[in-house]
């Protein structure tokens, strides 16, 4: 049973998170998460396999407490994308099945199998070597048995087997002791795509045709993403793979198929990024903020230093156009961005009370009645909702919400 001792350690006690050591930091609703869950759950067949990612620190919402909350809310299987993410989990004594979704170095498949980690293979001359690797350890000292997953290209061109050489891979598979064929993916382009889907579905369902006309049995398939599930784009098979839905975000544009409109707005966000001044200045009219002097104010106003720049993930995409939430409305970002601070002008604000350095500004997520999103900030960017949650720097410390939520089931081995 995995994790292996090696891999054992204390349980963090659900009460003992990260306290607010910064004046800037991370809220997660861990509540949100297995909601959201659910609700994936739910949209997909009864009889699939629900499979979450936590790759990225978890999207940036924390990889152990990402997978935490995926193992309560019933995930059948958990996607990471290198090696230090599975065995950090098992380290964490996380028990559940894990889904190398990358290729890992030949030299480490001995510590991945020993961790009880499913791993990837991506093209034939890397199925080799990873096989060779892994035969002469077996030999040598048998570390337990490696279920692989053949990943093959359907028009992604990132990765994967060529369709025509799976059957050539599959022979390298068998003739492996300790082996065995897992499971076979793909990955679409752009889910929300309905052409471009089916064309990679159909060479999907090629690839695992030619398996079956070998006589052997299809493995695991699973192609499905967040896209993939609620645009209806692509067959659940035996798993979906669901990264962004899990933290409650849709693609920047995406719009579900009808048959899934409702499920898609029942998705919670569940990451906020906030931020306390550690300084707050009168500016006279005429004054530049920020490096440059590109914004200069145009009445007298009250600016607010924010402890969060750009080496926290806050990119300089993001002047001029972001704005913050004080007290429920929006108040400009303004001047640009520095490594380590970016300002506010709160002087609005100041007319309806006080600002001190005891309030609480929203950067990400909502407050009062106004929300802020992590759609609108990738348009700022020029980007995706994906990298705006990913790319949160981790030197801002994660504060957890609803842990007792985990409770009853903490994903914990013995």
């Amino acid at each position: 049973m995995y994790p292996s001792s090696r891999y054992r350690s204390a349980q963090m006690p659900l009460s003992d998170l990260p306290a607010i050591s910064h004046p800037a930091w991370v809220e997660v609703d861990l509540a949100a998460l297995i909601h959201n869950a659910g609700v994936l759950r739910r949209t997909i067949p009864a009889e699939a396999r629900l499979g979450l990612l936590v790759k990225a620190n978890g999207y940036g919402h924390g990889l152990l407490m990402a997978a935490r909350a995926a193992i309560a809310a019933g995930t059948d299987q958990l996607g990471v994308a290198n090696l230090d993410e599975g065995l950090a989990l098992r380290r964490a004594s996380v028990a559940a099945p894990i889904l190398i979704v990358y290729p890992i170095a030949p030299a480490s498949i001995g510590e991945a199998v020993e961790a009880g980690l499913e791993l990837t293979v991506s093209g034939l001359d890397s199925t080799r070597r990873t096989l060779e690797a892994w035969a002469a350890l077996a030999r040598a000292a048998p570390a337990g048995l490696l279920n692989l997953h053949v990943e093959v290209d359907t028009g992604m061109g990132r990765g994967g087997v060529a369709p025509e050489a799976l059957i050539d891979v599959l022979r390298l598979i068998d003739a492996t002791r300790e082996t065995r064929l897992a499971g076979i993916w793909s990955h679409l382009a752009d889910g929300s795509d309905a052409d471009r889907s089916r064309q990679q579905t159909q060479r999907f369902e090629g690839a695992v045709a030619s398996i079956a006309a070998t006589g052997r049995a299809v493995p695991m398939r699973h192609l499905a993403t967040t896209e993939g599930i609620f645009a209806g784009t692509a067959p659940a098979y035996e798993m979906v793979r669901v990264g962004l839905g899990f933290y409650g975000e849709l693609g920047l544009g995406f719009r579900p198929a009808p048959a899934h409109a409702a499920a898609a707005s029942e998705l919670r966000p569940a990451l906020t990024l906030k931020a306390r001044p550690v300084r707050l200045g009168w500016l006279p009219a005429g004054a530049s903020v920020g490096y440059g002097g590109e914004w200069t104010t145009d009445r007298p106003s009250l600016i607010a230093t924010l402890p969060l720049g750009y080496a926290d993930g806050w990119t300089r995409a993001y002047w001029p156009g972001a704005t913050a939430l004080l007290r429920g409305r929006h108040v400009p970002l303004v001047g640009r961005v520095s490594m380590d601070s970016v300002c506010a002008d709160v002087t609005d604000a100041a007319e309806s009370g006080e600002v001190t350095l005891a309030d609480e500004l929203v950067l990400l997520g909502g407050q009062g009645s106004e929300r802020i999103t992590a759609n609108e900030l990738a348009r700022l960017r020029g980007s995706i909702p994906n990298e705006v949650l990913s790319t949160i720097g981790p030197r801002l410390p994660r504060v957890y919400l609803g842990a007792a939520a985990l409770e009853s089931n903490a994903g914990i081995g013995p």
